[in-house]
């Protein structure tokens, strides 16, 4: 991470992200509409998500559809990853972006306490990576911000 930092001249290495895609694959075709399937959430590289802190942020956001609450047994939160993420996401290992997806996002709540109130991504290719500023971000992709680490 270190050497991260110091190639893309970021503040810290509090300040490299990753985004990543996770499924809920308990949900099924039959599920009710408006039910959140898949969700990008984007952490700390050295933070670690904390999946049942996550599942609150789900049900929340279902909540706010007018959905009613489903139990804790009724999520299991895993990361979709290689072919199904690109496909979903357009993007690559390494390279997720939450630049044109149709999908509900979540910023960690750690990442806008960043004192530089900027903090860097996959910018849909392995090899960019994309610097944003927090508040603006927030704004513009309407991210839903959360306690999702441990």
């Amino acid at each position: 991470l270190e050497w991260r930092r110091d190639r893309l001249s970021a503040n810290s290495v509090e300040e490299l992200c990753k985004s990543v895609v996770l499924e809920n694959t308990k949900l099924d075709a039959s599920s009710e509409a408006g039910r959140v399937r898949c969700v990008l959430v984007i952490v700390q590289y050295v933070a670690k998500l904390h999946k049942e802190k996550l599942i609150k942020v789900v049900q929340g956001m279902e909540s706010a559809k007018g959905l009613p609450p489903l139990g804790k047994k009724q999520y299991n939160m895993r990361l979709l990853e290689g072919t199904a993420c690109q496909e979903m996401t357009g993007c690559g290992h390494n390279a997720v972006t939450p630049l044109g997806q149709d999908l509900p996002m979540v910023l960690s709540d750690e990442i806008t306490k960043l004192a530089s109130g900027q903090f860097w991504l996959g910018g849909g290719h392995v090899d960019l990576k994309l610097r944003l500023n927090v508040d603006e971000s927030v704004k513009i992709f309407g991210f839903t911000v959360a306690d999702v680490t441990s």
